[in-house]
């Protein structure tokens, strides 16, 4: 708008400038716990026992790519042999223009038969499904590989880890010599003091990684020698650090009642917070 200055016109005219408005502060998308109920959900509820190479698991991956891709991340399937024959998948998820790995976070995605598999492991892929829409853009998400595994459960020869034990043989040395820390995120649906696992033998940093994560963001956890029990452990054996998040025994482990409702809500946010600190420290 211009004002007038003088009655006699020789002034020069003057801009009355709107004062500037200060940018609102971008706050960052925080850890949902609806959204993570809603992918226990989706996999435990609607699509249910999901073994290895079976429809319930082929929907299953399906689900998680079309998830990833929505949040802008490029998904892809790779397939390997089961031992009793027929195959399953793995599915990778990475943020276009990442470089190789320099942390992984996976979960299996299978189920024995029969069960749906609430907490064991719904809640795991669950919490790692909503961590990529938090860190979706961000600089978090350079250098984070996500991978919903398959064949975890025991197979009829007696043989588990199939999924992750392939994923670990198909990184070359470089890569795997890249990764700081591997998390496998399993079970941790409990209302309970998490527990940071690891194999008991080989390198401890992942663990140690994890601890601190845990502290940083208020959610502490004991750090414990697990064993063989979960994804982690075809990694600690190829030489990379890693770890487990877990929050312990289930009583419906393996049963029909590992359902939906057998997953504690606030768990999966803390779970998140405890992951996302994992990458803040790196």
């Amino acid at each position: 708008m211009f004002v007038l200055a003088s009655a006699a016109g020789c002034a020069k005219p003057s801009v009355v400038r709107a004062p500037q408005q200060t940018p609102e502060p971008i706050t960052p998308p925080r850890f949902s716990e609806e959204a993570a109920r809603a992918h226990v959900e989706a996999l435990a509820g609607r699509i249910g026992p999901r073994p290895a190479g079976s429809g319930g698991y082929r929907r299953a991956t399906r689900y998680v790519v079309e998830e990833f891709e929505q949040l802008g991340y490029r998904a892809r399937r790779r397939a390997f042999p089961l031992p009793q024959g027929g195959r399953s998948w793995n599915v990778a998820a990475e943020w276009p223009g990442s470089g190789p790995p320099q942390v992984l976070l996976g979960g299996h995605l299978d189920t024995v038969a029969g069960s749906p598999g609430g907490n064991d492991n719904a809640s795991g892929v669950a919490v790692l499904l909503e961590l990529a829409r938090v860190v979706a853009g961000t600089p978090e998400a350079t250098g984070l590989r996500l991978v919903a595994f398959g064949a975890e459960e025991r197979q009829p020869n007696g043989e588990h880890t199939v999924g992750s034990t392939d994923y670990a043989r198909s990184l070359g040395p470089g890569v795997r010599d890249g990764i700081d820390a591997m998390v496998s995120v399993d079970m941790i649906g409990k209302d309970r003091r998490f527990v940071f696992g690891w194999l008991g033998r080989g390198s401890r940093k992942a663990v140690r990684l994890l601890h601190r994560a845990g502290d940083r963001a208020g959610r502490q956890g004991r750090i414990r020698a697990v064993g063989d029990v979960s994804d982690h452990s075809p990694f600690a054996e190829a030489g990379v650090p890693a770890a487990l998040l877990w929050t312990g025994d289930e009583p419906d482990h393996h049963r029909p009642t590992d359902t939906v409702r057998n997953v504690d809500s606030g768990t999966l946010t803390r779970s998140g917070e405890v992951l996302l600190a994992l990458l803040q420290l790196l």
